[in-house]
């Protein structure tokens, strides 16, 4: 029997992210969501307090170089609109940067005297970022260069006079990293290549030129280093059949931490960047790291790290092989399950990977009930990280299956590309082939199999019900794409190219739009289907949920919709988080 209100104390887990410690000292600001919705904290000499009470959850925070006060960032009610505000830390006084809750402003840095921020908005026109250097004192913000598309800054310059930008040009794998010089506008490439690029990250450094993480060669993310004057200076370090996807400069910029993705878990390894030599650095559990530095003396290396068993917790590793140190983080779970990694030969013979989360206790002769979880994106990857829901789901008896279908991150350009425009369907045909493989194995029960996804996740969803009607018992789709049209139409026109660039356009590509969006073929679904959408979700329009709960009641079948008022493309607040998983967890008991 499956009982849905256990699921309650596993939402009330806290988590610690984007731990920062102070310029100059050991103050520890981070993220944490112990009063119902994530708000900047802080460790210093008194203890640990909470700085902020704002209305809203708090999305980013950056020191001041002096280290006097804080940048941090908020949106209205998930809009992504997001507003910049300068917290003094001592006094807690907090002075809005921008007040233009119509406007994108998207966080790029400090100036290194800290007298200026530049980050990206599009004020001027909504489908474009314009680069903007704002003067702290007055107030008075200059627009750098004409607005250009999706643009986000990276860094200033070592003398202040250029920013470090990423011009994303269509999809998000095709990138390139400028040089803006500020007084003129004048772009300088960077890495500057004719094919593709993908930049995960990059760095100026203090004598001269920079590092970055990119698939410049090749089709895996690697790290590069380029000159003064953009240009390549060689791969510095790669690991073959891997992607790097994190990187932190020491203080002194003599060496490097990077991070290595190993099919969806993170390794830590420290490189000089004078001889190459690589170091190991112990993971403290395993799971997935984020908000990577090297703060302070450069002695330790300081992140928060995630793991199917616990939630996000902030870690100290010192280097030389001290034991890591959990400076803040809840317990693990005492009965957690932590997730095997294998692979399935497709309908086309590709090798996918998937994860496979086993409830604890003898498999039933039958196989286990299962829920297929497809991640968002789609550029992006399922990683062992904390899930309160999954934990829930093994606690009762149900399987996970959670597959990297192709066009998932992770592993490698050419896989990435593989469910592009016109092959949209064949990631569906790997979750078909995925579900055949594991029911022929008696692993799992083939009348007693749901699918679950969020955003892209959600899409996959209604792609599942709509073409493979006969496969599921139940579907779960959290603010999912269900008309390619409409969601184009009204999604956030400043990510709008993005978009366009991953699905197809509706002017040249109408007819492949219309047969994959699953609105079209909504009088085959048999299976119930549950669903969640947030009224001010900026990504996927709520319409998309709207129009398939409307096609759903008048066809007579069975749809449970919930709407989330003031939240975005998920959920922040405490409340909406018991809500909406409180009442998957009781769709779950009652339909699977």
């Amino acid at each position: 029997m499956i009982d849905p209100q256990t699921i309650l104390p596993l939402l009330e887990i806290p988590s610690y992210c984007a731990p920062s410690r102070s310029p100059g000292d050991r103050r520890l600001a981070f993220i944490h969501d112990a009063s119902g919705m994530p708000q900047l904290w802080i460790e210093d000499t008194t203890g640990i307090r909470q700085l902020t009470g704002h209305a809203e959850p708090v999305n980013s925070f950056a020191w001041h170089p002096a280290g006097h006060s804080i940048l941090f960032t908020a949106d209205c009610g998930g809009d992504e609109r997001w507003q910049f505000h300068l917290l003094d830390v001592k006094t807690g006084a907090i002075r809005a940067l921008t007040n233009d809750p119509m406007t994108v402003h998207m966080w790029g840095a400090f100036s290194p005297d800290g007298s200026r921020i530049a980050y990206s908005a599009n004020h001027r026109q909504k489908d474009r970022l314009d680069l903007c250097v704002m003067d702290i004192p007055t107030g008075a913000v200059t627009s750098v260069a004409d607005p250009s598309g999706y643009q986000e800054v990276l860094g200033f310059a070592v003398d202040g006079a250029s920013l470090l930008v990423r011009r994303t040009l269509g999809a998000a794998s095709d990138q390139k990293l400028e040089l803006v010089e500020i007084a003129s506008g004048r772009r300088v490439p960077v890495l500057d290549a004719a094919h593709r690029v993908k930049f995960v990250a990059a760095r100026l450094l203090k004598a001269g030129g920079g590092l970055a993480l990119c698939d410049l060669e090749g089709d895996r993310i690697a790290l590069w280093r380029f000159g003064a004057d953009g240009g390549s200076l060689g791969c510095l370090h790669q690991v073959a059949g891997r992607d790097l996807d994190a990187l932190a400069l020491a203080p002194d910029q003599q060496s490097a931490v990077i991070a290595v993705n190993e099919d969806g878990y993170s390794r830590l390894a420290g490189l000089d960047l004078a001889s190459g030599q690589v170091s190991s650095i112990e993971m403290p559990v395993p799971g997935v790291v984020s908000g990577l530095s090297v703060p302070g003396d450069g002695n330790a290396v300081l992140c928060s790290v995630s793991s199917a068993g616990s939630a996000p917790a902030i870690w100290e590793i010192p280097f030389g092989g001290q034991a890591p140190a959990c400076l803040h983080g809840s317990p693990a779970l005492g009965e957690g399950v932590a997730p095997s990694i294998a692979t399935f030969d497709s309908f086309d013979g590709l090798k996918v990977p998937y994860f496979l989360y086993t409830p604890r206790g003898p498999r039933p002769p039958e196989g286990w009930p299962a829920v297929f979880i497809i991640h968002g994106g789609p550029e992006m990857q399922w990683r062992p990280e904390w899930r309160a829901d999954v934990q829930w789901m093994l606690s009762q008896g149900v399987m996970v299956v959670a597959p990297n279908i192709r066009g998932s991150t992770g592993y490698g350009r050419a896989f990435h590309s593989l469910d592009d425009h016109e092959k949209r369907l064949d990631s569906l045909a790997d979750l078909t082939a995925l579900r055949a493989a594991l029911t022929d194995r008696h692993m799992v029960d083939a009348g007693r199999c749901a699918i679950f996804g969020r955003s892209y996740g959600g899409y996959m969803v209604m792609a599942a019900l709509t073409e493979n009607p006969e496969l599921w018992r139940c579907g779960v789709n959290f603010y999912g794409i269900g008309n390619f049209f409409t969601h184009l139409m009204a999604t956030g026109p400043w990510a709008r190219l993005i978009r366009v660039a991953e699905y197809g356009d509706p002017d040249t590509q109408a007819d492949l739009l219309r047969r994959i969006s699953p609105i079209n073929r909504i009088d085959r679904v048999r299976a119930p289907l549950m669903m969640v959408h947030a009224d001010r979700d900026p990504r996927v329009p709520p319409c998309e949920s709207e129009i398939i709960h409307s096609l759903m009641f008048g066809l007579g079948k069975r749809c449970d919709f919930m709407r989330i008022s003031h939240e975005g493309h998920g959920f922040k607040r405490i409340e909406n988080i018991r809500r909406v998983f409180q009442a998957l967890a009781g769709f779950i008991a009652k339909e699977l």
